[in-house]
Protein backbone atom coordinates (compact mmCIF):
# COMPACT_ATOMS: atom_id res chain seq x y z
CA UNK A 1 0.00 0.00 0.00
CA UNK A 2 1.44 3.46 -1.12
CA UNK A 3 -0.21 7.01 0.22
CA UNK A 4 -0.48 9.13 -3.29
CA UNK A 5 -2.40 11.67 -1.27
CA UNK A 6 -4.28 13.02 1.45
CA UNK A 7 -6.90 15.88 1.37
CA UNK A 8 -7.78 17.88 4.67
CA UNK A 9 -11.73 19.11 3.51
CA UNK A 10 -11.95 20.23 6.77
CA UNK A 11 -9.29 19.11 9.34
CA UNK A 12 -7.32 21.12 12.40
CA UNK A 13 -6.48 24.34 10.91
CA UNK A 14 -6.91 22.91 7.36
CA UNK A 15 -9.94 23.93 4.92
CA UNK A 16 -9.58 21.93 1.20
CA UNK A 17 -5.93 21.84 1.13
CA UNK A 18 -3.91 18.81 -0.35
CA UNK A 19 -0.52 17.40 0.20
CA UNK A 20 0.33 15.02 -2.53
CA UNK A 21 3.36 12.35 -1.92
CA UNK A 22 5.87 10.72 -3.88
CA UNK A 23 6.84 7.25 -3.97
CA UNK A 24 9.30 6.29 -1.38
CA UNK A 25 9.98 8.20 1.62
CA UNK A 26 8.69 11.61 2.04
CA UNK A 27 9.29 14.48 4.65
CA UNK A 28 7.17 16.65 6.06
CA UNK A 29 9.07 19.61 7.57
CA UNK A 30 8.27 23.19 8.95
CA UNK A 31 8.36 25.34 11.44
CA UNK A 32 6.32 24.59 14.97
CA UNK A 33 2.73 24.96 15.13
CA UNK A 34 2.61 24.78 10.69
CA UNK A 35 0.64 21.77 10.49
CA UNK A 36 3.10 18.60 10.56
CA UNK A 37 1.35 16.64 13.18
CA UNK A 38 -2.34 17.86 11.49
CA UNK A 39 -1.21 16.05 8.58
CA UNK A 40 -0.07 12.83 10.08
CA UNK A 41 -2.98 12.67 11.99
CA UNK A 42 -4.87 13.39 8.80
CA UNK A 43 -3.23 10.29 6.94
CA UNK A 44 -4.44 7.97 9.69
CA UNK A 45 -8.03 9.40 10.31
CA UNK A 46 -8.61 9.34 6.68
CA UNK A 47 -7.13 5.51 6.06
CA UNK A 48 -8.75 4.17 8.89
CA UNK A 49 -11.66 6.24 9.94
CA UNK A 50 -12.61 6.05 13.63
CA UNK A 51 -15.04 4.11 15.94
CA UNK A 52 -18.64 4.31 16.12
CA UNK A 53 -18.58 3.02 19.89
CA UNK A 54 -21.81 3.27 21.76
CA UNK A 55 -22.09 5.89 24.46
CA UNK A 56 -20.02 8.59 25.71
CA UNK A 57 -16.89 9.13 23.79
CA UNK A 58 -13.54 7.53 25.26
CA UNK A 59 -10.70 9.80 26.62
CA UNK A 60 -8.52 9.31 23.79
CA UNK A 61 -11.43 10.32 21.13
CA UNK A 62 -12.33 13.42 23.36
CA UNK A 63 -8.85 13.97 22.95
CA UNK A 64 -8.16 13.58 19.67
CA UNK A 65 -11.77 15.79 19.13
CA UNK A 66 -10.09 18.36 20.83
CA UNK A 67 -6.92 18.66 19.12
CA UNK A 68 -8.27 17.71 15.28
CA UNK A 69 -11.47 19.28 14.66
CA UNK A 70 -11.81 22.22 12.51
CA UNK A 71 -10.41 25.48 14.00
CA UNK A 72 -13.30 27.17 12.02
CA UNK A 73 -16.79 25.76 11.01
CA UNK A 74 -16.52 23.00 13.49
CA UNK A 75 -20.01 21.30 11.80
CA UNK A 76 -18.05 20.01 9.13
CA UNK A 77 -14.90 17.58 10.29
CA UNK A 78 -13.99 15.51 6.61
CA UNK A 79 -10.77 14.14 5.32
CA UNK A 80 -10.23 11.67 2.28
CA UNK A 81 -7.13 10.08 0.91
CA UNK A 82 -5.74 8.25 -2.30
CA UNK A 83 -4.16 5.25 -2.07
CA UNK A 84 -2.53 2.52 -4.44
CA UNK A 85 -2.73 -1.30 -3.30
CA UNK A 86 -0.41 -3.89 -4.15
CA UNK A 87 -2.51 -5.56 -6.99
CA UNK A 88 -3.18 -2.45 -8.61
CA UNK A 89 -6.30 -0.64 -7.57
CA UNK A 90 -6.44 3.23 -6.61
CA UNK A 91 -8.34 3.84 -3.97
CA UNK A 92 -9.88 6.73 -2.80
CA UNK A 93 -11.24 6.89 0.87
CA UNK A 94 -13.38 9.80 2.21
CA UNK A 95 -14.13 9.84 6.15
CA UNK A 96 -16.90 12.02 7.45
CA UNK A 97 -15.41 12.22 10.61
CA UNK A 98 -18.47 14.82 12.14
CA UNK A 99 -21.04 12.52 11.03
CA UNK A 100 -19.10 8.95 11.30
CA UNK A 101 -19.62 7.74 8.25
CA UNK A 102 -17.08 6.93 4.69
CA UNK A 103 -17.00 5.58 1.80
CA UNK A 104 -14.26 3.47 0.22
CA UNK A 105 -14.45 3.52 -3.73
CA UNK A 106 -12.13 3.47 -6.38
CA UNK A 107 -10.21 6.41 -7.75
CA UNK A 108 -10.08 6.05 -11.52
CA UNK A 109 -13.15 5.81 -14.01
CA UNK A 110 -14.98 2.35 -12.22
CA UNK A 111 -15.72 4.59 -8.99
CA UNK A 112 -16.60 0.75 -7.78
CA UNK A 113 -17.55 0.76 -3.99
CA UNK A 114 -15.00 -1.16 -2.05
CA UNK A 115 -16.45 -0.26 1.53
CA UNK A 116 -17.90 -4.04 2.18
CA UNK A 117 -13.97 -5.39 1.68
CA UNK A 118 -13.06 -2.87 4.87
CA UNK A 119 -15.80 -2.93 7.09
CA UNK A 120 -17.11 -5.42 9.60
CA UNK A 121 -20.61 -4.37 9.11
CA UNK A 122 -22.86 -1.06 7.29
CA UNK A 123 -22.60 0.45 10.29
CA UNK A 124 -18.89 0.90 11.03
CA UNK A 125 -16.72 3.23 9.31
CA UNK A 126 -14.47 1.79 6.32
CA UNK A 127 -10.85 0.87 7.74
CA UNK A 128 -7.85 0.64 5.11
CA UNK A 129 -5.20 -0.84 7.38
CA UNK A 130 -7.59 -3.95 7.02
CA UNK A 131 -5.48 -4.32 3.46
CA UNK A 132 -2.90 -4.83 5.59
CA UNK A 133 -4.00 -7.33 8.03
CA UNK A 134 -4.78 -4.77 10.41
CA UNK A 135 -7.20 -2.59 12.29
CA UNK A 136 -7.19 1.23 13.12
CA UNK A 137 -5.92 0.38 16.12
CA UNK A 138 -3.11 -2.08 15.45
CA UNK A 139 -2.37 0.29 12.67
CA UNK A 140 -2.03 3.30 15.16
CA UNK A 141 0.71 1.12 17.31
CA UNK A 142 2.58 -0.13 14.48
CA UNK A 143 2.60 1.80 11.83
CA UNK A 144 1.17 5.03 12.86
CA UNK A 145 4.23 6.25 15.37
CA UNK A 146 4.19 9.91 16.60
CA UNK A 147 7.59 11.68 17.20
CA UNK A 148 7.14 11.26 21.15
CA UNK A 149 6.58 7.72 20.91
CA UNK A 150 9.55 7.91 19.47
CA UNK A 151 11.56 9.16 21.97
CA UNK A 152 9.80 7.22 24.83
CA UNK A 153 11.29 4.24 22.72
CA UNK A 154 14.90 5.85 22.75
CA UNK A 155 14.23 6.27 26.35
CA UNK A 156 12.60 2.70 27.16
CA UNK A 157 13.33 0.28 24.63
CA UNK A 158 11.89 -2.64 26.41
CA UNK A 159 8.52 -1.03 26.02
CA UNK A 160 8.80 -1.45 22.89
CA UNK A 161 7.68 -5.64 22.85
CA UNK A 162 4.73 -5.25 25.29
CA UNK A 163 3.54 -2.29 22.55
CA UNK A 164 3.62 -4.79 19.98
CA UNK A 165 2.42 -7.10 21.84
CA UNK A 166 -0.82 -5.20 22.57
CA UNK A 167 -1.21 -4.45 19.26
CA UNK A 168 -0.83 -8.00 17.69
CA UNK A 169 -3.72 -9.29 20.36
CA UNK A 170 -5.72 -6.32 18.81
CA UNK A 171 -5.52 -7.31 15.08
CA UNK A 172 -7.73 -9.72 13.73
CA UNK A 173 -4.94 -12.31 13.08
CA UNK A 174 -3.39 -14.91 15.00
CA UNK A 175 0.15 -13.11 15.67
CA UNK A 176 2.32 -12.97 18.56
CA UNK A 177 4.63 -10.68 19.35
CA UNK A 178 7.33 -13.39 19.04
CA UNK A 179 6.31 -13.49 15.34
CA UNK A 180 6.02 -10.25 14.83
CA UNK A 181 9.96 -10.25 16.18
CA UNK A 182 10.72 -12.95 13.95
CA UNK A 183 8.73 -11.05 11.02
CA UNK A 184 11.01 -7.65 12.00
CA UNK A 185 14.44 -10.31 12.37
CA UNK A 186 13.33 -11.76 9.09
CA UNK A 187 13.41 -8.54 7.32
CA UNK A 188 16.51 -6.94 8.87
CA UNK A 189 18.43 -10.40 7.35
CA UNK A 190 16.83 -9.85 3.83
CA UNK A 191 16.12 -5.95 2.82
CA UNK A 192 19.45 -5.10 5.34
CA UNK A 193 21.82 -7.86 6.16
CA UNK A 194 24.83 -7.97 8.50
CA UNK A 195 28.48 -6.41 8.08
CA UNK A 196 29.17 -9.72 6.99
CA UNK A 197 26.78 -10.27 4.61
CA UNK A 198 28.45 -8.46 1.37
CA UNK A 199 25.58 -8.42 -0.91
CA UNK A 200 23.20 -7.11 1.17
CA UNK A 201 22.37 -3.23 1.88
CA UNK A 202 24.28 -2.71 5.57
CA UNK A 203 27.15 -3.71 3.83
CA UNK A 204 26.92 -2.10 0.70
CA UNK A 205 26.43 0.52 2.35
CA UNK A 206 29.46 0.33 4.48
CA UNK A 207 31.91 -0.45 1.39
CA UNK A 208 30.24 2.79 -0.09
CA UNK A 209 30.32 5.03 2.76
CA UNK A 210 34.63 3.67 3.38
CA UNK A 211 34.83 4.63 -0.47
CA UNK A 212 33.15 7.76 0.22
CA UNK A 213 35.89 8.86 3.20
CA UNK A 214 39.05 7.57 0.75
CA UNK A 215 37.65 9.80 -2.01
CA UNK A 216 37.23 12.43 0.64
CA UNK A 217 40.58 11.99 1.57
CA UNK A 218 42.09 12.06 -1.83
CA UNK A 219 40.12 14.98 -2.83
CA UNK A 220 41.21 16.90 0.37
CA UNK A 221 45.03 16.03 -0.28
CA UNK A 222 44.86 17.04 -3.68
CA UNK A 223 43.37 20.86 -2.50
CA UNK A 224 45.92 21.29 -0.41
CA UNK A 225 48.86 19.97 -3.00
CA UNK A 226 47.46 22.48 -5.46
CA UNK A 227 46.74 25.10 -2.60
CA UNK A 228 50.80 24.74 -2.07
CA UNK A 229 51.47 24.68 -6.12
CA UNK A 230 49.69 28.12 -5.93
CA UNK A 231 51.06 29.70 -2.66
CA UNK A 232 54.80 28.51 -4.28
CA UNK A 233 53.35 29.82 -8.17
CA UNK A 234 52.81 33.17 -6.22
CA UNK A 235 56.14 33.61 -4.70
CA UNK A 236 57.95 32.82 -7.51
CA UNK A 237 55.77 35.48 -9.30
CA UNK A 238 56.98 38.03 -6.50
CA UNK A 239 59.84 36.89 -6.83
CA UNK A 240 60.33 37.39 -10.89
CA UNK A 241 58.98 40.74 -10.55
CA UNK A 242 62.16 42.13 -8.26
CA UNK A 243 64.23 40.92 -10.27
CA UNK A 244 62.87 42.53 -13.02
CA UNK A 245 62.61 45.90 -10.89
CA UNK A 246 66.51 44.83 -10.52
CA UNK A 247 66.96 45.09 -14.24
CA UNK A 248 65.54 47.76 -15.13
CA UNK A 249 66.99 49.64 -12.38
CA UNK A 250 70.48 48.23 -13.60
CA UNK A 251 69.46 49.40 -16.89
CA UNK A 252 68.81 52.81 -16.12
CA UNK A 253 71.73 53.65 -14.67
CA UNK A 254 73.79 52.14 -17.76
CA UNK A 255 71.79 54.52 -19.47
CA UNK A 256 73.16 57.33 -17.57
Amino acid sequence: MRFESVTAYAFGPFHNETLELAPGMNVVHGANESGKSSWHAALQAALCGVNRSKGPPTKQMREFERRRRPWRGADEWDVGVVIALADGRRVELRQNLAAKSGSARDADIAKRDYSAEIGTDRMEMPDGSRWLGLDRVSFQNTACVRQGEMLAVREGAGDLQGAMQRAADKADMDTTAGEALKLLADYRRSRIGSTAAPTKPRCRARTAVSEAKDRLDSARAEFADHFRRQRDVKCLEESVAQHQRRIEAVRALQAD
